[in-house]
């Protein structure tokens, strides 16, 4: 039993890693116009900032006042994602904005 475990966890991890791999070598081999190049930058970090903000959203944490930390958090992680477009960055902001809020309002 434990050796289709690890079978189906090799084979599952195999398959991920080609599915990610398989698209970027076929694209290296192209040469995209700058324009492109640039535009694609962006994609990384708006993704991440739209996965932070729909986490962020589905547990929405509200104050007595009814400030979301959560939408404030999220919209902290976007704008850091859009100006650095860097996904360390974008995880790392929303955490640390998340965080911050929650223990300055005492929750």
């Amino acid at each position: 039993m434990e050796r289709n475990i690890l079978l189906t966890i090799a084979i599952s991890a195999f398959v991920t890693a080609l599915m990610r791999v398989v698209p970027i070598l076929l694209l290296s081999r192209f040469r995209l116009a700058p324009v492109i190049q640039q535009w694609l930058s962006f994609i990384p970090a708006a993704i991440m900032a739209a996965i932070v903000a729909s986490e962020l959203m589905q547990k929405p944490a509200l104050t007595s006042n009814g400030i979301s930390l959560s939408l404030l958090a999220a919209a902290f992680a976007a704008l850091v994602g859009m100006v650095t477009r860097g996904l360390f960055a974008t995880v790392l902001a929303g955490m640390v904005a998340y965080s911050g809020l929650r223990y300055f309002f005492g929750m």
